[in-house]
């Protein structure tokens, strides 16, 4: 009994001493200033070690004569992210710093390779380089977007951003960029010797060959409800002098669909449609390609589209569709509102005189209402939004009003139904699938029917605008007709289509570059592989990114005070159900 509580007496000392040490260590780890201090405690608790180990491992550290070198994916994707968008300097200052991961490590990381530059006239070989290289972003298993609900379809976006004007040698392909396509086919743009540079230096002297002025960015997005896969995948950069037609940029565009039907294997999915801003030799082209033939009966959807009466049923080769970028019309809505001439409602005339009177009778603070006209800021989709939402919410007019006043208000209050059926569908996360269709179906006739009114047309809307509006509409119902015959199972988020992914990684370029500053053609088809990587692990990593403030449009939802913290609409903030498989488009039409 004696040697029993002797023996318990020394294992209850041993154990205290033990706590001691593991309160001695807290104690310690309160009080150091040592980073990835959590990567020490991981360490130490894989290995199993005593409190005066850790003591001793911890003192190690904190005089710098150990680092612990596991990092978390986190980690490693938030190195790779600040390296491409501060640059290798910014990533070693952090490392030395911070105990972030090395540049090496941070570039093992990595397995994206620059986009190949079409020096001159793009090639099919060139983008089918870059589709495969493109579809290596991102985890190899995550990027297997077919399910049991099938393949997701996938839209083509292409844009335009400004370049320095500068000719550059790429090493990798042994050619002279930074030509616009318009005028490479008058030289040799092979690097074989001097004589071809001073060849080119003299035409560009002369006038006989130009240089780029921006770069034409044409990326895959795909229609898929997978966060880790919807980011814009960029697969061609040309440069151009826009003095382009659209017969020949009709052709570019086509060389960009062979590529992608080559690659049928590496892209999931099919081809739904083409968007665009609404440049307008891109739109004419786009009428060429996808307004070709008459929707077939023999076409899969046929069934889902022929009975929308008064549609345009006009498609491409395998029933390709063209689209407008959302986010584009609603600027030129409010810039609509704000020309000269005003907007006419049913005879009535609209202008911001108008507008400016009706919203002060309504309450709205005079400088507000200043903020919302300013005709200056025409880029500003937030602020496009929030004007157009200023429309739509006005009351009826009080019983006692001016009659000058109460037919005003009438008028405004019809041109506000309008932008609120437009709007609402891509800003409302709780909207379902078929209320979308619903209201841009009201949208298209009440805009057909304002449009075609004798004092209608273009004193309403101007004619590409309205086309364009018309445009989105139909690639909408179009695009739920696609996805309901390829994934009868799947959800379909309207907010994927138009140009918004690609703008925002022109967003994030702007970023690395500096906003008072362009690159060269060369420098862009290197960063810009670097920001699509970073756009897909910002998918993953939402409150790691910030918006560009010209690009933000915070979701509408006023029973919802918590969506207005949401900074970009995504799928993933989307509550409605947007389920297709209930769904027959010519219920909401």
């Amino acid at each position: 009994m004696r040697l029993g509580r002797v023996n318990l007496t020394k294992k209850l000392a041993g154990k205290m001493s033990s706590l001691d040490d593991y309160q001695k260590f807290v104690i310690a780890a309160g009080n150091s200033e040592l980073t990835r201090l959590d990567a020490l405690c991981c360490v130490c608790v894989k290995r199993n070690m005593s409190g005066e180990a850790m003591l001793e491992l911890l003192d190690k550290a904190t005089k710098g004569l150990y680092k612990p070198k596991g990092f978390t994916e986190a980690e490693l994707l938030r190195s790779v992210v600040f390296r491409r968008v501060a640059g290798d300097r910014a990533q070693e200052i952090l490392q030395r710093s911070t105990g972030a991961p090395s540049l090496r490590t941070v570039r093992r990381s990595s397995v994206v390779r620059p986009v190949r530059i079409s020096a001159a006239m793009p090639i099919v070989d060139d983008i089918v380089y870059n589709i495969n290289g493109s579809f290596g972003i991102g985890k190899q298993s995550k990027l297997t977007v077919g399910n049991e609900t099938g393949p997701a379809g996938y839209q083509l976006m292409i844009d335009e951003i400004k370049v320095e004007g500068r000719p550059r040698w790429d090493d990798k392909t042994n050619m002279i960029l930074g030509i616009a396509r318009e005028d490479a086919g008058k030289v040799g743009l092979e690097f074989c010797s001097m004589a071809e540079v001073e060849t080119l230096l003299k035409a560009v002297k002369a006038g006989d060959v130009r240089l780029a002025v921006e770069a034409t960015v044409a990326a895959i997005g795909l229609l898929s409800d997978n966060a880790h896969v919807y980011a814009a995948r960029p697969i061609l950069v040309s440069g151009t002098c826009k003095t382009e037609n659209a017969q020949t940029h009709a052709k570019l565009i086509q060389t960009i669909i062979d590529a992608c039907n080559a690659e049928p294997k590496k892209i999931p999915g099919r081809l739904y449609s083409i968007a665009s801003d609404g440049e307008a030799q891109r739109g004419a082209a786009l009428v060429q390609l996808t307004q070709k033939k008459k929707l077939s009966p023999d076409s899969p959807i046929y069934g889902y589209i022929h009975v929308l009466r008064l549609l345009n049923q006009l498609v491409g080769d395998d029933d390709i569709t063209s689209d407008k970028d959302y986010k584009h019309i609603f600027k030129r809505l409010r810039n609509a509102l704000l020309r000269e001439m005003g907007i006419m409602i049913y005879g009535f005339h609209v202008h911001r005189a108008v507008i400016e009177s009706q919203l002060l009778s309504a309450g709205v603070p005079r400088d507000q209402i200043t903020y919302l006209l300013n005709p200056n800021d025409k880029q500003n989709v937030g602020l496009a939004y929030k004007l157009l939402k200023k429309v739509w919410c006005l009351p009826e007019a009080e019983p006692n009003a001016r009659p000058a006043l109460a037919a005003a208000r009438k008028h405004i209050r019809i041109l506000g139904d309008f932008l609120r059926h437009l709007v609402t569908p891509y800003t409302r996360p709780k909207m379902t699938l078929r209320d979308q269709l619903y209201h841009l179906s009201v949208a298209s006739h009440l805009m057909c029917s304002l449009y075609t009114h004798p004092a209608g047309g273009n004193a309403f809307l101007p004619k590409v605008l309205y086309t364009d509006i018309q445009i989105m509409i139909k690639n909408v119902f179009f695009s739920v007709a696609k996805s309901k015959v390829d994934r009868p199972l799947g959800n379909f988020y309207i907010i994927l289509l138009g140009t918004d992914r690609l703008e925002i990684q022109f967003g994030l370029y702007r970023t690395v570059i500096g906003n008072d500053a362009n690159a060269d053609i060369l420098q862009l088809g290197g960063r810009i592989a670097g920001i699509a990587e970073s756009a897909q692990i910002f998918v993953d990593y939402p409150q790691w990114n910030v918006t560009p403030r010209r690009l933000d449009l915070r979701p509408d939802d006023d029973d919802d005070d918590e969506a207005i913290k949401i900074d970009h609409l995504n799928p993933t903030s989307w509550q409605g159900d947007v389920n297709v498989q209930y769904i027959l488009p010519v219920t909401p039409w």
